[in-house]
């Protein structure tokens, strides 16, 4: 079964906060009682995060448990054929999430939705 675009979302925006924090896979799992591999997989959208642990994540990092779902459209862009884009697609927001800039991450990451708005719309 292939990774959820939502769970590398998710796991990406906790990778990059837990490397902010200059915080281990160790130190994450031990501050929600599970193990580092559990953590590295949560980060890698191998697997899924529970709502009781991503609550408890975002109680540890100090950010609100909507952090995680930042980034993500609301709704997909469709093609002039009328076949859904994924207009949050996962290496892009994975590639976006690593610019530690957030004004220039902004910027690109408008400049791409509205080339992929611009190429649906031919």
């Amino acid at each position: 079964m292939p990774k959820d675009p939502i769970d590398i979302h998710i796991g990406s925006r906790l990778r990059s906060l837990r490397e902010r924090r200059h915080l281990s896979l160790s130190a994450v799992g031990r501050g929600v009682g599970t193990t580092y591999q559990q953590v590295r997989k949560y980060e890698s959208g191998d697997n899924r995060i529970s709502a009781s642990t991503l609550f408890r994540l975002a109680d540890m990092m100090e950010v609100s448990p909507s952090f995680f779902f930042e980034g993500l459209p609301r709704r997909a862009a469709q093609d002039a054929n009328g076949a859904a884009l994924d207009a949050g697609d996962a290496a892009m927001t994975s590639s976006l999430e690593q610019i530690a800039d957030p004004e220039l991450r902004h910027h690109l990451e408008g400049l791409l939705n509205a080339l992929t708005v611009r190429s649906a719309s031919r």
